[in-house]
């Protein structure tokens, strides 16, 4: 059982799709962004996968619930078994919820791991002592049954005395690296810095960021051809040069080092925790750089 996982939980956990099953938990993604993430990450779903979802998608149907519990229904055209519900605050039924999979799971000799993919909302609804007991009840749970619980407890959001009060309950702590699934840079050494930033779109991209955190590809690239261009206001061969430029080379070198999250479905480009947390980076951008 680990509390801090990526968002692949099929590479942590070393599963195969179609000998995997799992239950995801989360109170804040929709079920559309629990499903496109995993295919994004993992190319194709496992070969049973549930969700638990407090998020925007089936709000009305999380009032409709069975005497014996919250009702699930499959999603139309994915092989996905979804249960949607409105109150984070209900860890009983939430309890329910997921006994309710893990027991219809519990005769298949596939592997089964329970993902909870943000511990804090549940803190937030709940409290520590609520939400231990609710953990320490699932750990017997998904023991028994000899699955797999993996719950991922963001440090930058939850406090360490909660983290060490709950951590006893599991074998293994693990730290994956930044919550958005960005790689750290190697050490943020003097030369790696300067390789990286030596190009002006690059330090431009992330001074953008440090002030606004997300920007939309589509409005860095405005401004950025505001920035180069003669033409005032650019032209669309100006905004089209700057959008290629930093969707094709740009940016995707910052994600790779780290220091942002591309989202490239969305278009839109955000500071990674490693940058937001890397002292001496801010100071490089301010002062240590000639655009010229």
């Amino acid at each position: 059982m680990e509390r801090n996982v990526e968002d692949d939980v099929g590479d942590r956990f070393g599963t195969k799709a179609d000998a995997t099953e799992i239950l995801v938990v989360s109170a804040e993604r929709s079920v559309m962004d629990v499903v496109d993430d995993w295919r994004a990450s993992r190319g194709t779903l496992p070969a049973t996968f549930g969700l638990i979802t407090f998020g925007e998608f089936g709000r009305s149907a999380a009032r409709e619930t069975t005497a014996d519990g919250p009702s699930r229904q499959s999603l139309p055209g994915r092989d996905v078994t979804v249960t949607a519900m409105s109150d984070p605050g209900n860890l009983r039924r939430l309890g329910t919820a997921a006994t309710l999979y893990l027991d219809d799971w519990a005769d298949s000799d596939r592997e089964t791991v329970v993902y909870v993919d943000a511990l804090d909302p549940f803190i937030e609804a709940n409290g520590v002592e609520s939400t231990f007991q609710f953990l320490h009840l699932l750990v017997q749970t998904v023991t028994q049954l000899g699955a797999t619980l993996a719950v991922r407890a963001d440090p930058s959001r939850i406090d360490e005395r909660t983290i060490n009060t709950l951590q006893p309950l599991f074998d293994a702590v693990t730290d994956p690296g930044p919550a958005d699934g960005g790689t750290t840079p190697p050490a943020l050494d003097t030369d790696t810095i300067h390789e990286l930033l030596r190009n002006p779109r690059r330090r431009f991209v992330l001074r953008s960021l440090f002030q606004d955190e997300s920007v939309g590809l589509a409005t860095l690239a405005e401004r950025l051809a505001r920035r180069e261009s003669s033409s005032e206001p650019p032209t669309d061969d100006d905004q089209r040069r700057a959008f290629t430029a930093l969707a094709s080379v740009h940016v995707p070198r910052l994600a790779e080092a780290g220091l942002v999250v591309f989202d490239r479905s969305d278009e839109r480009v955000s500071l990674s925790d490693a940058a937001r947390g890397a002292e001496r980076l801010e100071g490089y951008l301010n002062g240590s750089f000639d655009d010229r």
